[in-house]
């Protein structure tokens, strides 16, 4: 699934002119593709939103989702992310429970700030919660699953260009990820985004393309309203999601 569940891969793309914010240059939430950003040292930025994807027949929800970034030194991001699933299907009783645990640590091993150029890997380890029956009822995967993405920026003129690309490694087979963003800055406080998501087999026989907007705005120095909103073009694994969308607030600290 695209947002719900975290073993869905996407490649993003997203537009922008003029000079990112601090929060709208953190790339996801509300975009999807990750961008080489941290928070700085010792700072907090914290994302609590909901998302919601919807197919025929069904939708499910992150409702919320917890998305906790720490910066160690200027290049070190620590980042823990957990949902609560809700899943509604058509004529068939509601089933809910906690989502995948993610931690995962970014490390931005180039920086040159004077060329506007920066590279960063983002391993991550996705995993069931002890105690949780959320695999028993379908909600998430069994097991875990390591990530591991690569991300660029590129600053050319007034736009800033993100590309991403890694792999997903899972028990039941692993999936290519890689994405593309680029981000506008409308004025001091808000900045909008277009966000092309997909995912891809290990042998690239499956694949799955989403088109999503993003806006975000920043309300003061340490707080922002997030949002997206968008619709799968293809999927060839099950029926397109009509709808995919985000609302969330971050806090910066």
């Amino acid at each position: 699934m695209h947002r719900p569940l975290v073993s869905r891969i996407i490649l993003g793309l997203g537009f922008a002119l003029g000079a990112a914010t601090a929060a709208s240059a953190e790339g996801s939430p509300p975009l999807i593709t990750d961008d080489p950003g941290t928070p700085g040292n010792g700072h907090w930025e914290i994302n609590v939103g909901v998302s919601t994807e919807r197919r025929p027949g069904e939708r499910i929800s992150e409702a919320p989702v917890v998305d906790l970034n720490f910066g160690v030194g200027e290049r070190l991001q620590l980042t823990y992310e957990v949902p609560y699933l809700v899943q509604r299907a058509e004529g068939g009783a509601n089933v809910s429970g906690l989502g995948n645990s993610t931690f995962s640590v970014k490390w931005r091993f180039l920086d040159d700030g004077e060329h506007g150029f920066a590279m960063s890997v983002f391993p991550k380890i996705e995993f069931n919660n002890p105690g949780s029956s959320s695999a028993d009822r379908g909600l998430v995967d069994s097991g875990s699953t390591f990530i591991l993405p690569v991300q660029l920026q590129k600053d050319v003129g007034p736009i800033t260009l993100n590309l991403q690309v890694g792999r997903e490694f899972h028990p039941t087979g692993d999936t290519w990820i890689y994405g593309a963003t680029v981000t506008r800055q409308l004025n001091a406080k808000v900045a909008v985004a277009a966000e092309l998501a997909g995912t891809a087999a290990a042998r690239f026989d499956r694949s799955a393309l989403t088109l999503d907007f993003g806006l975000v705005v920043d309300v003061n120095e340490r707080s922002s309203f997030m949002a997206s909103i968008g619709r799968e073009l293809h999927n060839h694994d099950e029926p397109r999601a009509t709808l995919v969308g985000y609302v969330g607030w971050q806090l910066r600290r």
